[in-house]
């Protein structure tokens, strides 16, 4: 029972970081559409999830930055 609560919460926390961060991103004219897949993997996530993990989400996050210092988008 309580790997089912552990996921969840899991879930949760990611999809309330996820969130945070899309409004964070829409503020600042970044906001991603959900398209049932993780923006730098490929693999499917739930749905109006972007980003499968943190570490894809910050995996992502860190080559915009990257490309926004090197002045692409």
């Amino acid at each position: 029972m309580s790997d089912e609560t552990d996921k969840a919460s899991e879930r949760e926390e990611l999809e309330r970081e996820t969130g945070i961060r899309a409004a964070s991103q829409a503020a600042r004219g970044l906001f991603l559409p959900a398209v049932g897949a993780c923006y730098y993997c490929g693999e499917d996530v739930a749905p109006g999830a972007r980003f499968c993990d943190t570490d894809c989400r910050d995996g992502w996050q860190r080559e915009q930055t990257a490309k926004q210092r090197a002045g692409r988008r």
